[in-house]
């Protein structure tokens, strides 16, 4: 296992094993797997933008691991915490990243849920235009 960034305010390690997969080193002192568990510090991806991919695979080139690692990081679970968690900044900051890198058809049921729920009207105007495009693109 690699240690490739650390995460959060909490700089939590995060690497890969030599299988490919994503661990954070847990509070127990163990690594877990990132995909399994959707800790909630994986919501801070969503902080760092369209900068995140491009300087995840630099940091896997640095360590001496391929770039194309970075493809395979659980982003959808960042997204996913972002649409679901309680306050505006999250939910704002997923759907920046929605507008931004696509993909929404894959979180129809959040979009639909922050559509009633949402913190803010631009919030609730946003899940709204973009699960119209993605059930449009669905149907295409």
């Amino acid at each position: 296992m690699t240690v490739v960034i650390e995460l959060s305010a909490a700089r939590v390690p995060v690497g890969v094993t030599g299988a490919g997969e994503w661990v954070y080193l847990a509070r127990e002192g163990g690594w877990s797997s990132l995909t399994d568990s959707s800790p909630i510090f994986l919501v801070t991806v969503l902080q760092q933008g369209a900068a995140f991919h491009s300087d995840l695979g630099a940091r896997l080139v640095a360590v001496g691991l391929a770039p194309v690692l970075a493809d395979t990081f659980p982003v959808d679970s960042s997204v996913r915490l972002g649409l679901t968690w309680t306050t505006e900044f999250w939910q704002q900051a997923a759907l920046d990243w929605l507008e931004r890198e696509g993909r929404a058809e894959a979180f129809l049921p959040e979009l639909e849920s922050l559509v009633h729920t949402g913190g803010t009207q631009r919030i609730r105007h946003a899940a709204r235009r973009l699960g119209r495009a993605a059930r449009q693109q669905l149907r295409e």
